[in-house]
């Protein structure tokens, strides 16, 4: 930090900043999963420090949710709806690719976007409210394995993802 001094002169000073990145290691089937809260940018500290506790075997990678592996999530609750959607790579012409978004505040279901009827492409980012009992949550994943859960369902919605985690290694 720069300041300046009673004669106008600068002087330098150096802070220390202090992070808190806050996560959860959940143990099921003899498999370890770090959930990180909020990620920030310096979750890079969080990866390296646990690399020096555990040595050099240790790696990390991000959980992904696919259409075609089993998840309790929609099964367990009342109602969901599609209700935001993000896709990229789609391919119109031979030299046109799109990235296209969708969101409706009263759901969908990808099968009605005709715009993509017959396209290929990938999801990166799907959005969707749950109901379970009069009670609305939301939750949305991304390509790159980041899931946020929000609304009055968030317990529920954060225990029945941690379920389902041995399914999708």
């Amino acid at each position: 930090m720069t300041r300046l001094d009673a004669e106008g002169a600068p002087t330098y000073e150096q802070i220390d900043s202090i992070s808190f990145t806050d996560f959860v290691v959940v143990e099921l089937d003899d498999l370890l999963f770090l959930r990180i809260e909020n990620p920030s940018r310096n979750i890079r500290d969080l990866l390296n420090a646990l690399e020096k506790l555990t040595g050099m075997g240790f790696t990390a990678k991000p959980v992904t949710f696919e259409r075609g592996r089993p998840s309790t999530i929609f099964d367990s609750v009342d109602s969901s709806k599609l209700v935001g959607l993000k896709v990229i790579g789609a391919v119109l012409d031979h030299d046109l690719v799109a990235r296209m978004e969708f969101a409706s505040k009263e759901g969908t279901a990808i099968e009605r976007i005709s715009v993509l009827a017959g396209l290929k492409y990938k999801v990166e980012f799907a959005a969707f409210e749950l109901f379970l009992t009069g009670l609305k949550g939301q939750i949305s994943f991304a390509a790159n394995g980041t899931v946020k859960i929000s609304g009055q369902l968030a317990p529920k919605i954060i225990n029945l993802i941690e379920q389902d985690l041995p399914h999708f290694i």
